[in-house]
């Protein structure tokens, strides 16, 4: 019998993908500021629109990250509680975006490009993995 095997299975150790989860929402919340400045040369209310949405993307992205951990659980039961949680948070999604455009119909594109600002940042990890490939924790 190994005596290291002994106490059961051990921890598989961090997900080797982590450190690009981690960098894309540092990426997000580098963009928010950017992308609120230059909106706030158009007009205040584009980027508080902008503000909003870019809050709520990388919010759904913190959400997204948790989920998808959650789904990879070997528990069939917890599989479907976190695929449910995916489809609820597909409905906040909707419902914030309806919500958005009829508070401020005249705001799409701040309200757009905040929305997009996880496509973004998604975008500046795939230059980055690019420009250093060997780079696969975050510094």
């Amino acid at each position: 019998m190994d005596p290291s095997n002994a106490a059961g299975p051990q921890d598989p150790g961090p997900d080797p993908g982590s450190g690009h989860l981690t960098r894309i929402g540092r990426f997000q919340l580098a963009l928010l500021p950017l992308g609120m400045l230059a909106w706030s040369l158009r007009s205040r209310r584009a980027a508080l629109v902008f503000g909003v949405a870019g809050a709520a993307s990388i919010l759904f992205w913190y959400l997204h990250r948790w989920v998808v951990a959650g789904l990879l659980t070997p528990a069939l039961r917890r599989r479907w509680l976190y695929a449910g949680i995916i489809l609820l948070k597909l409905a906040l999604i909707v419902l914030l975006l309806r919500g958005m455009m009829i508070c401020f119909p005249l705001e799409a594109i701040p309200l757009t490009t905040g929305i997009l600002l996880f496509s973004a940042s998604i975008l500046l990890e795939a230059a980055y993995l690019v420009f250093r490939p060997g780079a696969s924790e975050p510094d």
